[in-house]
């Protein structure tokens, strides 16, 4: 008898026809894939009665409920993750000011904002963006915002910031697997105390937390959560008294 990996019970458990017309998607064939996810994005968010019955199943779906997390400057929901179509599909809300920190992604994804908005940058890079890249390397060529009902799509390589501009600022993501390990953040502006020099002098390789301090140039990795230790992921989890507040926020804001 085989048995059914944790995802494929997910999905199984939890039918949408929304999804059913969908294949694999293939996000490195990216114009297609926009135009494909910015749509199924949009009809998701505009069928209230189904995002509200994905979000209040959340709870009980273990595969789902280990994923949602509480992160330094956002929480994040995730709402249905089918890995054999690379679709996955998670609120975030912004919980802190976000400075700018020019990154690029472990995975391709679309992005609807919701609520709020985003002051979007993209970045040249000189010489390439990795542990080595000086501050002073990365430029911004394009500034735009990004409004409620906007959406947009970006490939893993990108580099780019997307600050919050306002607290509250809710958007749902949908996002193919990701194809790398990890992938690097840069501070473009400061966050936190003078203690954050203290312990960039002293740090010798990167590490894999986002900091509550750092100076502009500060960088950190973002990695998978197969990559994260035990001890990490709990630090991060969700608790179920943030998940139900976020429950009973979301109608009263009109989301769902």
């Amino acid at each position: 008898m085989t048995t059914e990996s944790p995802d494929r019970v997910h999905v199984n458990n939890t039918r949408v026809e929304l999804f059913d017309e969908i294949d694999r998607i293939d996000w490195e064939d990216l114009p297609k894939a926009a135009v494909l996810t910015q749509r199924l994005i949009r009809d998701f968010a505009a069928d209230k009665a189904l995002f509200r019955r994905l979000l209040l199943a959340v709870e009980h779906d273990p595969y789902l409920w280990a994923k949602c997390e509480e992160d330094v400057v956002e929480d994040k929901i995730v709402l249905w993750d089918d890995v054999e179509k690379g679709l996955r599909i998670r609120l975030r809300m912004s919980t802190a000011y976000q400075q700018q920190l020019a990154h690029n992604h472990r995975f391709s994804f679309t992005n609807l904002v919701l609520r709020g908005d985003y002051l979007h940058r993209n970045y040249h890079a000189r010489n390439g963006f990795d542990e080595n890249t000086l501050p002073e390397d990365v430029q911004p060529v394009m500034l735009h915002e990004d409004r409620a009902g906007d959406c947009f799509t970006i490939h893993h390589n990108a580099l780019h910031s997307t600050p919050f501009t306002q607290l509250g600022t809710i958007s749902l993501v949908l996002r193919g697997n990701p194809v790398k390990d990890r992938a690097p953040v840069m501070f473009k502006e400061a966050r936190g105390r003078a203690e954050a020099v203290r312990r960039l002098r002293e740090q010798s390789e990167l590490p894999e937390v986002e900091p509550e301090q750092a100076q502009v140039g500060e960088m950190f990795w973002r990695v998978g959560e197969d990559q994260e230790s035990a001890e990490r992921r709990a630090e991060r989890q969700m608790t179920v008294e943030k998940y139900r507040y976020w429950c009973e926020t979301l109608p009263e804001l009109g989301i769902i």
